[in-house]
This record gives C-alpha cells, sequence and structure tokens, in this order.
C-alpha cells in the first residue's frame, strides 16, 4: 500500500532520482552515466523543484519509502524542455522505482496530477512501454523526431 503526497521542495533529491528513473534505456543499451543529470537540458526539469512558478507535483510513497513522482515543470523561451508544445504548457516527468512499476502507482500518480493540471505535454521514446500508459491517460502525439514522440494531454 501506498499514499500520495504533494511533492515539496524538500522532495528535490528525489525527483532528481525520478528523473533518472525516468530516461528510457532501449533494451540491450547500457544505461546512461549519472552525469547525464549534470546536463543543462536535462538538470532543469527538476533542479530547485517548487521554486518555479507553476511547479506541481506529487510523491508515491510506503512506510519510510518514496517509490515514484509526478511532476510538472513549465519550461519556456529559451529553457524549453523535449515535450515543449507552447509557452503555456507544463511538462510532465514521471518516474517509479523498478521494483515498484507494474502496480498501479504510476497510473495513480498521473491520475493525481490530471485532476490539478488536465493540459500537460511530455517526451517520450516511442519505444517506451510507458507510452501505452500516456495513451490511456489522454495524452495524443503531436510532433515526431527521431524516435522521441512529443505528447499533449489537452484537458
Amino acid at each position: 500500500m501506498y499514499t500520495i503526497t504533494p511533492a515539496a521542495p524538500i522532495d528535490e533529491p528525489f525527483l532528481v532520482e525520478m528523473l533518472y528513473e525516468a530516461l528510457f534505456v532501449p533494451p540491450g543499451h547500457e544505461p546512461f552515466p549519472r552525469s547525464v543529470l549534470e546536463a543543462p537540458e536535462i538538470a532543469h526539469y527538476a533542479v530547485d523543484f517548487g521554486l518555479h512558478a507553476g511547479d506541481t507535483g506529487f510523491v508515491a510513497k510506503t512506510t519510510g519509502e518514496k517509490i515514484g513522482a509526478a511532476w510538472v515543470r513549465l519550461l519556456q523561451g529559451d529553457d524549453r524542455g523535449y515535450g515543449y508544445v507552447d509557452d503555456d504548457t507544463p511538462e510532465l516527468t514521471i518516474a517509479v522505482k523498478p521494483e515498484w512499476r507494474g502496480r498501479g502507482v504510476g497510473t495513480a500518480l498521473a491520475n493525481r496530477l490530471i485532476e490539478v493540471i488536465p493540459r500537460i505535454s511530455l517526451s517520450s521514446d516511442a519505444r517506451n512501454p510507458a507510452v501505452r500508459l500516456y495513451a490511456r491517460l489522454g495524452f495524443e502525439p503531436v510532433a515526431r523526431r527521431g524516435t522521441s514522440i512529443t505528447m499533449l494531454r489537452r484537458g
């Protein structure tokens, strides 16, 4: 059993960990080096969470352990993210610890976030099995570049 609570600035280290888990690695490929989290185009999804206007998120917890998170950040202008649609649509990051995947945690986190922010975009590798979850949640493809797909939930 788990609970879902609002994310707060104190959760930033966990969000950074979940950001790493959110990076899709195709089967048979080596995981990214952890230093990828320092790249500005990756780090801007989680660094200083709660200090940017519009930062909203939720963390799933069991007794004494955080197991997943879903959050949005509005990335605009020169600081656009991979899932950029427009300056008014925040981008979703969502991840669940590997041992908790397939138990509905990601769906519960996404649904809780959608209750608060119905219009959200995201970027995913089209080969990522999570794309099926995003489609079930109402996200639709709006752009493709290589294996990357940008999806939008219009709310």
